[in-house]
């Protein structure tokens, strides 16, 4: 872990701590979501029950996208830890508070450019 310029090694230490234990909860959602998926065994009824089978298959997916979005993430802040640039805006290159890494440990924006970011894409959804 090399050093950073925008957090203390205490810091560091702490927020890496976080990323690695959400990590292996997330890993442990997946595989068990992906073994309850293998096991169940779904019996096809009416149109409705095969129209709610395919809304349950469905729903099921996109939270294993969101899960997996999520988990390279974290993988990017682990990396960016040990190469000494987490906490850092990708934007505008300020340091991001340590305040914001805590609750949102996967932050790649200070809240300057990310608030920023959100009201050009209130802009853009509104046009």
């Amino acid at each position: 872990m090399k050093g950073n310029k925008c957090l203390t090694p205490e810091q560091l230490k702490e927020l890496k701590a976080i990323l690695e234990e959400r990590r292996k909860e997330l890993i442990e959602d997946i595989k068990r979501g992906i073994l309850e998926e293998a096991s169940s065994e779904r019996e096809v009824g009416d149109l409705v029950d095969m129209s709610t089978e395919e809304i349950l298959r469905t729903f099921e997916m996109r939270i294993r996208d969101r899960e997996a979005k999520y988990l390279k993430k974290i993988e990017k802040a682990l990396r960016k830890i040990e190469e000494g640039t987490y906490g850092i805006c990708e934007e505008c290159g300020k340091c991001i508070s340590y305040e914001r890494l805590r609750l949102r440990p996967v932050a790649e924006l200070c809240i300057n450019c990310k608030l920023k970011q959100e009201k050009l894409e209130r802009k853009f959804e509104a046009e």
